[in-house]
């Protein structure tokens, strides 16, 4: 898996280097890995185009690397500078690519692009690491967690997401809404079930924690699957799925599906 090799080299470069505090800072890990025989620096320019997100550029002499200061929200910019630091550690460096530019499109081609993959892991063992995340809770996937690693890490919830269901193994996945119009879901290996892509119905709505308002949520509603997903897979099928939503700024909702063997019965195959 291409994400797991970009988070076990940049844990490992965070053990070698020292760092054994949170939060990760780039700029810092930045200043620690570049040396007089391979300098690397980090600037932020503000770019009038959203479509551009950040640059990594060296040879074996050295690197750079490049932020849109404009990115709007400062956890996704955290995100992208880590993401270029991930470039120049694994590929720059390593002399396996020497220009990567990562914006909108560079996301769409995700994943057909193993380098982005690793990229995109090492940002998130960078920001994350597995050993220091560990100690900041319970490790069960839900947003009272979520948000208590994003707050600390300066990590978005879906990096945090990512990242937590797969430290856990956990079979969950995130499906998120805006004002009631589905927009996408991200899935994870250990979650097995095709998500349906519908509209929120008013019910489902309601069941919505505003954050604004009330505090992140650690519980989770039970619900019939047949609402969020296809529940019949390979002989099994879903009696129950586990559900917790939340609504977020602009009318964005996020909703975390989890099961576990309580929630199955013996289907045909």
């Amino acid at each position: 898996m291409e994400e797991q090799k970009g988070a076990v080299e940049a844990e490992s470069l965070l053990e070698d280097l020292g760092f054994d505090q949170l939060p990760i800072k780039v700029s810092q890990f930045i200043d620690a890995v570049s040396d007089g025989s391979f300098p690397i620096t980090m600037e932020y320019h503000a770019f009038s185009s959203n479509q551009f997100l950040g640059k990594a550029v060296g040879n074996d002499e050295g690197a750079g690397i490049i932020i849109n200061s404009n990115i709007p929200d400062s956890r996704r910019l955290n995100f992208t500078a880590a993401h270029e630091a991930g470039h120049v550690c694994m590929h720059v460096m390593q002399g396996k690519s020497q220009n990567f530019s990562c914006g909108n499109k560079e996301l769409g081609d995700y994943f057909r692009d193993p380098l982005e993959r690793q990229a995109n892991g090492f940002a998130a063992g960078l920001l994350m690491p597995k050993l220091l995340v560990k100690k900041l809770t319970d490790g069960d996937v839900n947003w009272q967690n979520i948000k208590q690693i994003s707050d600390k890490c300066n990590t978005s919830l879906e990096a945090v997401f990512r990242r937590l269901s797969w430290l856990e193994k956990a079979p969950v996945a995130m499906v998120i809404h805006q004002k009631k119009q589905f927009k996408r879901f991200v899935p994870t290996s250990h979650f097995d079930f095709y998500i349906q892509q519908t509209n929120l119905t008013s019910e489902q709505l309601e069941a919505c924690t505003n954050v604004s308002e009330d505090s992140y949520p650690s519980d989770f509603d039970v619900v019939d699957p047949i609402d969020w997903v296809t529940p019949e897979k390979k002989g099994l099928r879903l009696t129950e799925l586990y559900t917790s939503s939340i609504m977020l700024n602009d009318g964005f909702i996020y909703t975390l599906l989890s099961y576990d063997d309580d929630c199955f019965e013996e289907g045909e195959d």
